[in-house]
């Protein structure tokens, strides 16, 4: 397990995490300190109060992923894991202790390979944050409006030729960032990715109790919801199997 990150304070894009609030600063500096003790429980209900409140950062979400995994919480530090690539998905320790998590998940299903052209842009979009894709749009957009002013201050043909293309390309470039950030902000919106947190629990062919169990789901698993009815979400994983589990045994991100 990497080393735990202890940061007091920071700023995630468009908030402060703990911005003036002392009293939340101060169990952040808490927990990390029990978890340096080793002290797992006292950290994790420290960072759960934080969580309760609302409080939102990747740092706050990989301490708990770390917490929990040290308590043998895999479910739970699976789903912080992904909660805090989500905030940041370049973040290599989250993404090795992930990795290690995983690991430990009892028969966890293959991964359906996908097309090539679609895991390629897909990889490309969640290679930063939505944040990252917003600002680099503005940024592009701002560079555009200066090269096509140039352009029209432009005297001669080459010159206006040279800077309409450039101007051209980056418009392209900064039109393509927005949409990465909108197509990732959809995404992580639709709250339809779930980590299964029950230790073991029956997948079945219907919502109902008495319906015919199809195979298990054990705690680590990553599903995706298909539908909900009730008590009952229908879930797909990721080989491809189809089943319904009680909403009680899934986190969603």
């Amino acid at each position: 397990m990497k080393k735990i990150i202890i940061i007091i304070s920071i700023i995630i894009i468009n908030f402060p995490v703990f911005s003036g609030n002392q009293d939340f600063e101060q169990k952040f500096k808490q927990a990390n300190e029990l978890y340096s003790q080793n002290k797992f429980e006292d950290a994790l209900n420290l960072y759960q109060e934080i969580i309760d409140a609302n409080y939102v950062s990747e740092n706050l979400f990989y301490n708990m992923a770390n917490t929990c995994y040290r308590l043998n919480k895999i479910g739970e530090s699976i789903y912080y894991y992904e909660k805090a690539l989500m905030l940041n998905p370049s973040n290599e320790d989250a993404k090795y202790n992930l990795d290690l998590a995983n690991l430990r998940v009892k028969n966890r299903p293959a991964i359906l390979p996908q097309n090539a052209i679609a895991s390629f842009f897909k990889d490309l979009i969640f290679f930063a944050s939505a944040n990252f894709w917003a600002y680099l749009a503005l940024f592009l957009f701002i560079v555009f409006l200066v090269t096509f002013f140039i352009y029209i201050k432009s005297q001669t043909s080459k010159e206006k030729k040279l800077y309409f293309l450039v101007s051209i390309i980056i418009l392209f470039f900064s039109i393509s960032s927005m949409i990465f950030m909108q197509y990732q902000t959809q995404v992580l919106n639709s709250h339809n990715i779930a980590i299964v947190i029950e230790n073991e629990a029956d997948a079945k062919s219907s919502p109902d109790e008495k319906s015919n169990t199809l195979f298990k789901v054990y705690e680590g698993f990553k599903v995706e919801i298909e539908n909900k009815n009730g008590a009952w979400a229908e879930i797909k994983l990721t080989d491809g199997k189809k089943a319904w589990i009680k909403n009680e045994y899934l986190k969603t991100l």
